[in-house]
């Protein structure tokens, strides 16, 4: 009984969305016909053209009869002429997408009972198009009941695929029996790793639709970039066909419904295959080739071609499929994976948005007048197949450059070069973020040091006096006595002190090492020792490579090393 009454409800919504749909085309074509006809036409002609445009948004063409004189005006032979428009206004399209799709979602949220709401609302759809063909009688071929079976089932299927999204999403019964006996088939089969199906298939899906939505996105882009370019062609267009200025606004909701075609005829564009506006015309980024067409000022927007810098264009998506790769790869659960589903997810990817926008450009194409007119549009399974291949190339690539790790290369290649590897150590010590992600303990010299500018010192004072200067600002003291060379050693060492006064530190064993490692421990006279910081003492002995030894005398050093030295120094 629930599913029943959820089909009712889906049904009396759906209906009022085609009914919407009909009273937006409804209210510009009787102020045409009120206005500037003044009532002169049939009110029956008038209908059935409002019911044939509703029509022709949902894929069912719209025939035409013209007398001789109509087709001579027209630059046609003087003849009776028949012929069919199917090129849909994919503008109304997309309401019908966007209501059945959010029917479809919500009924999603509703568990196994949902699904009688989506037939439900084909069912509800299918009978609005079933009375528009009775009562309206549109000019068509088509008989009744087909059109009523493709009316229901543009609804139906937005709403189903809404319908299976929301179920996935929700993890709902019958989705997750679905998906069980799915990985039940590929463990029988043998495909992989049969537990990672459920997310490897989603990942896929996912990057497909973000694929699909940033082509898209680029074709827009392109398609404002043409209009902007050619708009004092349009404007020439336009003022040609002397229109009132209702005419004006009819015109402009006429070509507000064709934007979509547009955006899909500049995708296949951008993509190299391009299009036509009749037949033996073809527009591409390489070359354009145009016959007679209809004075729509939408296509004075057509641009020419760009001979050899026409392969800019398939580059553009290139360049958007590495931006998505390169997004893509950033996700946690795209740098777990390993790297044979790292490399086969955005093949599967950009093959299924190949298949997207193939159907969306075979739902773009159509006939816009008679003779060489049938054929205008974008050949699908082209453009489909290049729109693939270059986004999928940049999508490998993007995801190939998300996973590569740098730091790992670039502490490889460090340790060919020369003094690489001191100078990671010295920026290691510099960087707190660093320190606290190895454990080590920071200290007033080491903040002190993160404010000294590592590459001047580098480059004009020796790098130790950097750091003792650094040590002095922060009022850290290793002991009395320190002379200029002893300070070069490690932070807190004691100066060697006269023997007559030196403490004895032997154990008792007599090694001279002390009780407790007189390598370890260090103390001023009258002071108790402290350890010693075994990176600190290898740190300053980096930074004295322009001695021979630490502490010693640098005259004496550096008189007995020869050959080329940086930074150099002057005697």
């Amino acid at each position: 009984m629930r599913s029943i009454v959820t089909a009712a409800i889906a049904a009396i919504e759906a209906a009022a969305v085609g009914l919407a749909g009909l009273v937006i085309v409804a209210v510009p074509a009787l102020l045409l016909w009120v206005v500037t006809f003044e009532l002169a036409a049939e009110p029956s002609t008038v209908l059935s053209a409002i019911g044939g445009i509703w029509l022709l948004a949902h894929w069912v063409p719209m025939g035409f009869q013209l007398d001789p004189e109509t087709a001579l005006g027209l630059g046609q032979p003087p003849e009776d002429l028949s012929f069919a428009l199917s090129l849909a206004p994919l503008g109304l399209t997309l309401i019908t997408v966007l209501l059945a799709a959010r029917a479809g979602w919500r009924f999603g949220g509703r568990g196994g009972t949902g699904a009688a709401g989506v037939l439900g609302g084909a069912l509800g759809f299918g009978a609005i198009g079933l009375l528009v063909v009775s009562v309206v009688s549109p000019s068509t071929a088509w008989p009744g009941w087909l059109v009523t079976l493709v009316i229901a089932s543009v609804y139906g299927a937005v709403a189903a695929v809404a319908f299976v999204a929301r179920a996935a999403r929700d993890d709902h019964a019958w989705w997750t029996s679905v998906l069980r006996a799915v990985q039940r088939g590929s463990a029988f089969l043998g495909w992989g790793d049969a537990a990672t199906l459920p997310a490897r298939a989603a990942q896929t899906v996912l990057l497909a639709i973000a694929l699909l939505a940033a082509a898209i996105g680029v074709a827009a882009l392109a398609l404002a970039v043409a209009l902007v370019v050619g708009y004092p062609e349009i404007i020439g267009l336009t003022q040609s066909l002397q229109l009132d200025p209702l005419g004006s606004v009819l015109l402009f909701l006429i070509q507000l419904a064709l934007v979509p075609v547009a955006v899909a005829w500049a995708l296949a564009w951008l993509t190299g295959a391009g299009f036509s506006v009749g037949a033996g015309s073809s527009v591409t980024p390489f070359e354009t080739l145009l016959g007679p067409m209809p004075a729509l000022p939408l296509f004075g927007a057509i641009p020419q071609g760009w001979d050899a810098l026409g392969a800019l264009a398939p580059a553009l998506l290139v360049l958007t499929g590495l931006g998505v790769g390169i997004l893509a790869s950033r996700r946690p659960e795209a740098r777990r994976a390993p790297w044979s589903a790292a490399l086969v997810i955005p093949v599967v990817a950009a093959a299924i948005a190949g298949l997207a926008i193939a159907g969306l450009c075979a739902l773009a194409s159509g006939s816009l007048g008679p003779g060489r007119l049938a054929e205008a549009g974008v050949h699908p399974w082209r453009t489909g197949g290049l729109a693939a291949a270059e986004l999928g190339i940049g999508l490998v690539l993007g995801v190939v450059a998300g996973r590569v790790d740098y730091a790992r290369i670039r502490t490889a290649m460090s340790r060919g070069v020369p003094g690489a590897e001191m100078f990671e150590r010295v920026r290691g010590r510099r960087d707190p973020h660093a320190r606290e992600a190895a454990g080590q303990e920071t200290s007033p010299l080491d903040d002190a040091l993160e404010t000294v500018p590592l590459d001047d010192a580098l480059e004009t004072v020796p790098l130790d006096d950097a750091i003792r200067d650094a040590r002095d600002s922060t009022g850290v003291d290793p002991g009395p006595g320190v002379s200029d060379g002893a300070d070069r050693d490690a932070r807190g060492a004691a100066p060697e002190a006269p023997a007559a006064e030196e403490p004895d530190r032997s154990d008792a064993s007599g090694d001279g090492s002390g009780g407790s490692g007189g390598s370890d421990v260090t103390a001023a006279p009258g002071e108790p020792r402290k350890p010693k910081d075994p990176e600190e003492d290898e740190l300053l002995r980096a930074f004295a490579w322009d001695r021979d030894d630490v502490g010693g005398d640098r005259d004496t050093a550096r008189a007995r090393r020869t050959g080329w030295r940086w930074p150099r120094r002057s005697d």
